[in-house]
């Protein structure tokens, strides 16, 4: 349930009378993605360890002893404009101590290969951009902060040099999963008679639904070409796809869908979300299942929600992404202090 923060960063289009319709796609915007206008990144926390073996014991091939230094990242979203996801491997990373000398990145690879001949190389796993949700304890009133996303670099070093006291500089990049277009479309909450076009491609029935002034509960199924369209947390698998939308999202090197439904809330016909207006215990349930049939992919799903403004919904949004790409950003830090203690 995420809509009382679209608004900063989507063109909504809305209907009382049925789903909004928004032609195509708007062309894509030619300014940079640039990092530090939307993302802040730091230090969380620093890992220290030397590692020795028994020379008594007999071993099948010489072990090096070593120490290492493993640094905790945390990127956090200052703003969210056209971000769906970041992955959240550290790839190019270089570290220098505190009188410049580098220090050994121990970078990890970006390409792994999938067995069979359909699998080619897969891209970045992207991490979805995610919202909790926080109770104000004066308003008592749903707050929603961006989650920040964590990583770590880890560095090797002899066993018997010193740590460095200071990280002089660190640089790294991390690829991110961009769109410049996001459209929000509201469908009546509403049982409806045939299937509703949302989008090129994609089609939603709603099956039942129901309202109380307490409670909403709703069954709707989703049918879209899984080749063209990632749809929320449906684990959806063309050939080397890696995961599920609701932990991850992967696919092969550059292959991206045409659009990903990223979100779904429930609104009032002011088109603010139910559960994020409500005061006191919010509870959200419910399950999703899906099937392939003729070339297509039917996803079901079902949600209970338990909020003091439940009697108001009035829409089902669904947030799309249309024409996803990747970006590798650029990250540096300078001066990060290394505790001994």
């Amino acid at each position: 349930m995420r809509s009382d923060l679209f608004g900063k960063w989507l063109v909504l289009v809305v209907c009382a009378c049925g789903v909004a319709t928004a032609g195509e796609p708007a062309a894509e915007a030619n300014e940079p993605w640039i990092a530090a206008e939307h993302l802040s990144a730091g230090w969380e926390s620093m890992t220290l360890s030397t590692r020795l073996f028994n020379q008594e014991i007999p071993m099948d091939r010489p072990m090096v002893p070593g120490r290492s230094l493993s640094f905790g990242g945390r990127i956090e979203v200052i703003d969210p404009n056209g971000l769906i996801g970041l992955s959240l491997t550290a790839k190019n990373g270089k570290a220098f101590d505190e009188i410049g000398i580098p220090i050994q990145v121990n970078n990890k690879s970006t390409l792994p290969v999938m067995s069979g001949s359909e699998c080619l190389a897969l891209g970045p796993s992207y991490q979805p951009l995610e919202y909790p949700t926080k109770l104000d304890v004066d308003t008592r009133l749903a707050i929603r902060e961006f989650e920040p996303f964590d990583f770590a670099i880890g560095m090797s070093m002899r066993y018997n040099a010193p740590f460095p006291l200071v990280l002089s500089r660190i640089e790294w990049s991390m690829s991110a999963l961009l769109s410049d277009h996001f459209e929000a479309f509201d469908i009546p909450f509403a049982p409806t008679a045939d299937w509703i076009e949302v989008a090129p491609g994609l089609e939603v029935l709603v099956e039942e639904t129901t309202v109380e002034e307490g409670k909403y509960w709703y069954r709707m199924k989703a049918r879209y070409d899984p080749n063209r369209i990632t749809y929320l947390d449906v684990r959806d698998e063309p050939p080397c796809f890696v995961g599920s939308t609701d932990v991850s999202y992967s696919w092969p090197w550059y292959t991206y869908p045409e659009m990903i439904v990223t979100a779904l809330d429930i609104v009032d016909a002011e088109g603010n979300s139910v559960m994020s207006q409500s005061s006191g215990r919010r509870v959200l349930s419910g399950g999703s299942s899906s099937k392939d049939s003729g070339g297509q992919r039917i996803a079901t799903r079902q949600r209970i929600g338990t909020c003091s403004e439940c009697g108001k919904a009035a829409f089902i949004r669904h947030i799309i992404a249309f024409k996803p790409y990747n970006h590798e950003l650029q990250f540096v830090l300078e001066n990060v202090p290394v505790p001994t203690e």
